[in-house]
């Protein structure tokens, strides 16, 4: 295939002729081994005998320079301060300044000077761009032509000089054929491109790449700008609206528009000083919601039925894709389902949202709402920004002026997913590949082989129906994938600062954005993140929730390069560091914890307002609880939050370690559940420097010490086993042996909880019926554990416990 090259490289190369810089401006200057060499008359141009008959000369004095220094500053005036400065001569030769009228006139020249000096914010921030940018030695050549200061001559363009010697006409034609020849080289270049997409037709899936890089998920090579995607998937030109123009009831474009209203500042202050109007109602699909709003809306109550995606400002060419990409969850000739309809109508309203009541029933039809809401502002964002482009070019051609258009940010990526493992990227990737509708899929088979397990495992039908779904096929949760939609092909494995959406774990972009004072880190690609999307986000718990909060933190910064981003069409809202309060973030999760809480309350500053969506437990998981065994639930008072690690570890050590020691049948088969690994530690070292009988389990152990563990505590030859809510789940071990169960901390997942419980249910041989009545299960909480105990017991009962003046609580 013919050697690529950039718009502006082939544009160079057909406009550069003899005596020509690259900007295009004329220059004099010839190379300096042909200053002195004679010519014959004969052999001059039309331009340099013309010359020679206006100056007497071929090459004017003023134009000379001296060899020893080439970036001599050549002064350059107009007519009138050539009249003016001549009229001074004559003045002062007659006496009529004054040295003082001479004085202050050098005094103001000085002023002028050094505020001229003074660069403004906008020429820091241009100078920055152009330095960073790809095209800086462009950049750089401009500028000295527009300053006057000639610059040394390449051997390229030596080669140019020579051929002056030839007559005005030869050199046209030397210019036609070099243009037709760069013709007839893009010519060839459209041909192959042409064989290539042929290659590549709809049934072929084929990775367009031929050797596969040694990172798995390292991305495709920075690619060129591809300006051949003239239209965007979803973004004819001729659908929804024939002159091109947007509708103007479209949300989309009065909330990412350039200028924004009087309101936007106003609110802003309402966000920084969080005066949130707040009102909390019921809804009968979401439950209960908590609506913060910069004022009194009353319309975020209101949603209607969505007869149609065209009622929504869906493209029509996503919108006919979408009954395809929604069959699995319905098979009715209506457009969503009802949780859909009132989950896209908040996203379509760009409010955040903290959805709370996730379920393997539900999962499916959220993940396509926000695949369609996702892919449909990707394809508003891109269509918009092509427009333009055509706008500009047609302006360009004509001669006219296109006015100011900003509609960029500063990196091309608008969307962000974080997922907890790879397989749940497998079912999103092919979401988007039924809702785009393309034909092409770049690096298909690649990202298939990468995000698929390459042999079947074999399923352990035992485990609970929330663990199969989760940890089906590959659960590796360290990627980072960048995806790019052009015309009729979707790329895969796109580099992200050419990539529409960016689908990452939170331990793949924490290793890549890295932490202060790291040589090698990178986050300028999330700079333009419009839209933040987070699944799954109960799984983030019990990976590592720290990476989250440090991924808002690094949410809409000014970048540290320019990326070859033009400033011209940068919204203004970008440029002052306002990107953060027009993003909308979508949590959905299985239920509500604090980290979540700490979110909503500190990155979620969205001017159109945000929601909490939970739901009131009216019995909690407690009623699953199969063994008849007394529980009990002792609150401990802690004065802060602070305090409460400390207080929790004393009353442990204290109160709740000798009542299980009184007796032998209480010491011994006794299951200790701790939820923080922090904690386990701190009780681990207790144990260990008492002398206890005890087995550590805990996510970090390998398989055969935990195999050594569990044998060990069911033949009774550990009486303690410390067991951490991670290990439970990632593995849903059932510890048989079991005779007394005391939960350090309740669990998040209220599932844990009776499972847990139900240990002492696993008959075995061994243990007697007097053994089988002693059995016990003891949990300690506290008025902040809250959320985690009305999932357990039940709204109504957590609030009595969390207030009532007893501190133990018994249920049978």
């Amino acid at each position: 295939m013919a050697k690529e090259r950039s718009a502006i490289s082939k544009s160079m190369s057909k406009k550069r002729v003899s005596g020509t810089h690259v900007s295009g401006l004329s220059s004099s200057k010839t190379a300096s081994k042909r200053k002195e060499a004679p010519v014959k008359y004969g052999k001059l141009s039309r331009k340099q005998k013309q010359d020679l008959e206006d100056y007497g000369e071929l090459v004017p004095k003023d134009f000379e320079e001296d060899e020893a220094d080439s970036t001599k500053r050549r002064r350059v005036v107009s007519e009138a301060d050539l009249d003016r400065e001549m009229d001074e001569e004559r003045r002062r030769a007659e006496g009529q300044y004054e040295d003082s009228d001479e004085h202050d006139d050098s005094d103001s020249d000085d002023e002028e000077e050094e505020d001229w000096k003074k660069p403004s914010a906008y020429s820091l921030l241009m100078g920055s761009l152009k330095k960073n940018s790809k095209q800086k030695d462009f950049y750089k050549k401009i500028q000295r032509e527009q300053e006057g200061i000639e610059d040394v001559i390449e051997s390229a363009d030596e080669e140019l000089v020579d051929e002056e010697e030839v007559d005005e006409e030869e050199v046209d034609e030397e210019e036609m054929d070099d243009v037709s020849g760069d013709e007839e080289e893009q010519d060839d270049d459209l041909d192959e491109d042409e064989e290539q997409d042929d290659d590549l037709d709809e049934g072929d899936e084929q990775d367009v790449e031929g050797d596969e890089p040694v990172d798995g998920d390292a991305a495709d090579p920075l690619e060129e700008d591809e300006e051949e995607e003239i239209v965007y998937v979803g973004s004819d030109v001729e659908e929804d609206d024939a002159s091109g123009i947007f509708r103007i009831d479209d949300l989309f474009e009065s909330r990412f528009a350039d200028q924004q209203p009087t309101s936007f500042d106003e609110k802003i202050s309402v966000i920084e000083q969080k005066k949130w109007v707040s009102q909390a109602f019921e809804d009968e699909v979401l439950k209960d919601v908590t609506a913060l709003t910069t004022f009194a809306d009353n319309t975020v109550k209101e949603m209607p039925k969505i007869e149609s995606l065209d009622q929504v400002q869906v493209k029509q060419r996503i919108a006919k894709c979408w009954p395809k990409a929604n069959k699995q969850v319905i098979k009715k000739t209506i457009t969503f389902t009802p949780l859909q309809d009132h989950l896209f109508h908040q996203m379509n309203n760009y409010r955040d949202m903290v959805f709370c009541n996730r379920s393997l029933s539900n999962a499916k039809e959220i993940r396509n709402a926000y695949a369609l809401h996702a892919l449909n502002h990707i394809t508003k964002t891109r269509d918009r920004v092509l427009k333009n482009n055509a706008k500009l070019s047609k302006a360009q051609k004509e001669g006219t002026d296109a006015g100011e258009m900003r509609d960029q940010g500063f990196t091309r990526p608008k969307v962000l997913i974080i997922l907890p493992f790879r397989n749940t990227v497998v079912d999103l990737v092919d979401t988007f590949i039924k809702l785009s509708g393309t034909e092409q899929h770049e690096n298909k088979n690649r990202f298939l082989e990468q995000f698929n397990l390459r042999e079947e495992e074999a399923v352990d039908t035992s485990k609970p129906a929330d663990y199969l779904q989760n940890f089906q096929g590959n659960i590796d949760d360290h990627f980072r994938l960048g995806i790019k939609f052009a015309k009729k092909s979707m790329k895969i494995y796109s580099d992200f600062y050419n990539a529409d959406v960016i689908i990452a774990s939170p331990l793949g972009l924490r290793t890549l954005i890295g932490s202060e004072g790291d040589k090698k880190r990178d986050f300028d690609f999330l700079s333009s993140i419009e839209l933040v999307i987070l699944d799954q986000t109960n799984h983030f718990l019990m990976q590592n929730w720290e990476h989250i909060d440090h991924i808002f933190q690094h949410l809409n910064l000014i970048p540290t390069d320019g990326h070859g981003c033009d400033i011209s069409r940068i919204k203004s809202w970008y440029l002052d560091g306002k990107a953060k309060y027009l993003r909308q973030t979508l949590v959905f999760a299985d239920f509500l914890t604090p980290e979540f809480n700490a979110l909503f309350n500190k990155h979620m500053k969205n001017v159109a307002g945000k929601l909490k969506i939970k739901r009131t437990y009216e019995e909690g998981s407690i009623l699953d609880v199969i063994p008849q065994v007394q529980q009990s639930f002792t609150r401990i008072d802690a004065p802060s939050l602070k305090a409460i690690n400390d207080v929790r570890y004393k009353y442990f050590i204290e109160k709740t370690l000798p009542t299980l020691r009184k007796s032998a049948i209480m010491q011994s088969h006794t299951l200790i559940f701790i939820p923080s690994y922090f904690d386990f530690v701190r009780v681990r070292n207790y144990f260990e420097d008492n002398k206890y009988s005890y087995e550590p389990c805990s996510e970090y152990a390998s398989g055969p010490a935990i195999t050594r563990s569990r044998a060990q505590f069911f033949h009774g030859r550990s009486n303690f086993m410390l067991y951490t809510e991670r290990l439970h789940f990632f593995r849903r071990y059932n510890i048989r042996g079991t005779f007394h169960v005391v939960f350090y901390g309740l669990p998040e997942d209220p599932l844990y909880y009776t499972e847990i419980v139900n240990f002492l249910g696993l008959k075995f041989d061994e243990a007697s019926a007097a053994e089988e009545a002693t059995f016990s299960c003891t949990a300690l909480f506290s008025k902040y554990d809250f959320l985690k105990l009305e999932r357990v017991v039940g709204t109504e009962r957590a609030k009595k416990m969390c207030t009532a003046q007893k501190n133990v609580f018994m249920f049978a």
